[in-house]
């Protein structure tokens, strides 16, 4: 027993002097662990903070375009105050339910505010967004011949839309989702043309309505005029003619019945936009070949490249009563050279150059 005894008091922590501060030592250690946990649990439960304000329903974060109502109902301890982040709606409260009254987003991109809600200490937000304005309207550009017609154009809005137009011969209207659109027959004799104008919100178009009988109003006879190389106004007898061939192919010319000259140029009969190039053979006087040119008035240059064309577009101008188009450079010459003068330029039968047979600066027609 007594040596069972000793190996007991053995293993057993020894409490003579310095065993004491080891003990000392290690109790504090303790108390401060078991301090430091018990000051850990109480500052959690001290500082854990539960916002008293819930948002029991809305339906705000999706708010139509045109001005419209909404409304959050929230739950609170105490009376409730609201802020508004922004002017295009405006907040009312009645206890605990906030309405929101939007104005109408003409703008076509989304838009978003926020409501900031405070209850005693408590805050929350909540956000307010409202779709942006959708205008699309199914068209370009008219072009009609000289009968009346009546058109149907539809448009998807989330607005209303609203058409009009200066002309007296055309009507407009726009209902569920169709622009009506009538066109009265065209007897003046001349091209016409004019605009429907529509609206929806902040968003502003037009419509390009265009009347012509290709027959009746533009092909015959009229004037080309230019300035010579006097700069004075001079003009030439032209004749706008068309053809037809066996395979279909309408063809276009000028005939300039004073040097028997014929011009051949392209047309679009939608824009009623006449093209003409270089290079091109119009005739003979006497026995010279006659070809196009162009030249560029303010960099002396000159061109015979079938490549480089010039273009104009035939409008009427009401005020004057007349149908008028000019010729302007298009681009096509390139490297910073512009049309500006009509060359015709003759040269013999073997293809040596004779020299500039007529000079006819800023073309244009006139009928």
């Amino acid at each position: 027993m007594k040596n069972i005894n000793h190996l007991y008091y053995s293993l057993a922590p020894s409490w003579g002097k310095g065993a004491r501060k080891a003990g000392k030592g290690f109790l504090f250690l303790l108390i401060s662990l078991l301090c430091l946990t018990s000051c850990n649990d109480s500052s959690e439960g001290e500082y854990l903070l539960t916002n008293s304000i819930k948002i029991v329903s809305q339906n705000v974060s999706d708010m139509p375009v045109k001005a419209s109502e909404g409304t959050i109902v929230v739950e609170a301890p105490s009376a409730i105050d609201v802020t508004a982040s922004t002017d295009w709606f405006t907040t009312s409260v009645s206890g605990k339910t906030i309405t929101v009254k939007t104005t109408d987003n003409t703008g076509l991109e989304y838009r978003s505010g926020k409501i900031v809600i405070k209850s005693g200490s408590d805050v929350t937000e909540v956000a307010v967004i409202q779709k942006g304005a959708i205008v699309s309207v199914e068209a370009q550009n008219i072009y009609l011949n000289d009968e009346k017609a009546d058109l149907q154009i539809p448009y998807v809005t989330n607005l209303d839309l609203k058409c009009s137009t200066q002309e007296d011969w055309i009507t407009c209207k726009a209902k569920d989702g169709v622009l009506s659109v009538g066109i009265a027959e065209n007897a003046t004799g001349h091209i016409r043309s004019g605009y429907i104008y529509y609206e929806a919100g902040s968003t502003k178009d037009s419509i390009f309505v265009q009347q012509c009988d290709l027959e009746k109003d533009l092909l015959g006879e009229m004037m080309l005029g230019f300035y010579n190389s006097k700069g004075e106004e001079d003009a030439l007898n032209a004749e706008f003619v068309a053809s037809t061939d066996t395979a279909g192919i309408t063809s276009y010319a000028l005939v300039l019945s004073d040097y028997g000259f014929i011009v051949p140029v392209t047309f679009d009969e939608k824009t009623l936009t006449i093209k003409m190039n270089a290079g091109q053979l119009i005739g003979k006087y006497k026995d010279y070949l006659i070809v196009t040119k162009f030249y560029d008035l303010k960099n002396d240059e000159m061109t015979v490249n079938e490549n480089v064309s010039v273009s104009g577009t035939f409008r009427y101008y009401d005020e004057d009563k007349v149908t008028y188009l000019e010729f302007e450079d298009n681009g096509s010459w390139g490297s910073g050279l512009a049309a500006t003068t009509l060359i015709f330029h003759a040269y013999d039968a073997k293809g040596n150059d004779v020299g500039i047979f007529s000079i006819l600066h800023y073309p244009y027609l006139l009928k």
